[in-house]
């Protein structure tokens, strides 16, 4: 009973997720952070409650980001784990579902949150259930760089200079020696292949002249270099 209801909730996010109408947080990008966890998850030593939370966690961490038409760039990163958490925890209620897997689920993204995410980590979630936070955050993170995310985003930023910036930013802040963390193994593994797939992406005759045009050459070859740098730190650790 109880999993058959762990399943509606995450096909209600799905289908609140198809409401949005933030371009780069869709119900396709869930789905594919929700693929990025159960792929970290395979190569884990989990428990079956911890995987079902985690999961179901991935399906709901960017709800909050519906509850607007026009979700602000500035605020909405502090904001929407928050509120996608409360969201998860009004639904749990409606569906009468009590128990540890939706419990986790709401306090993982709750504690995903920007800004006081490390504080409600330390009140809100046991030592052994930490790691079910990095995992969903290298999951989140790794669909950064997903070729059909970056397609997607770059077909945008040619009618649009915010997503112009936002695309530049975001390779810059993906490809960041410092941010490019993962705190799982699995994910590391996964964020090598995402790389190797980011420098095919943008070697493709036409995808490459489409950077060159909007971003310059130069910024082009220097976004290559420093992928295929990190490659090689990877390879080394």
């Amino acid at each position: 009973m109880n999993e058959s209801k762990i399943q509606a909730l995450a096909l209600q996010a799905r289908h609140i997720m198809q409401g949005s109408t933030d371009p780069i947080h869709d119900e396709a990008h869930v789905a594919r952070v929700v693929a990025h966890v159960r792929t970290i998850c395979a190569g884990s030593d989990l428990s079956e409650e911890q995987k079902q939370a985690v999961q179901l966690a991935a399906w709901w961490h960017d709800c909050g980001r519906t509850v607007t038409k026009r979700p602000s760039i500035l605020l909405m990163p502090f904001l929407d784990d928050l509120i996608s958490a409360l969201m998860l925890w009004r639904a749990t209620i409606r569906l009468g579902l009590f128990g540890p897997v939706t419990g986790m689920a709401t306090r993982m993204i709750a504690c995903k949150s920007l800004g006081t995410g490390k504080i409600l980590t330390q009140i809100m979630m046991k030592k052994k259930n930490h790691v079910l936070i990095s995992i969903l955050e290298d999951a989140d993170t790794l669909d950064v760089i997903h070729s059909s995310r970056l397609e997607h985003i770059m077909n945008l930023a040619e009618s649009s200079a915010a997503y112009k910036f936002g695309y530049r930013l975001s390779i810059w802040w993906f490809l960041s020696q410092q941010k490019l963390t993962m705190k799982t193994e699995t994910a590391k593994k996964q964020l090598l292949e995402l790389l190797h797939d980011f420098i095919l992406l943008l070697q493709q005759p036409a995808i490459y002249a489409r950077h060159c045009i909007l971003f310059g050459e130069q910024w082009t070859k220097m976004q290559i270099e420093k992928a295929q740098q990190f490659i090689l730190t990877l390879q080394t650790q």
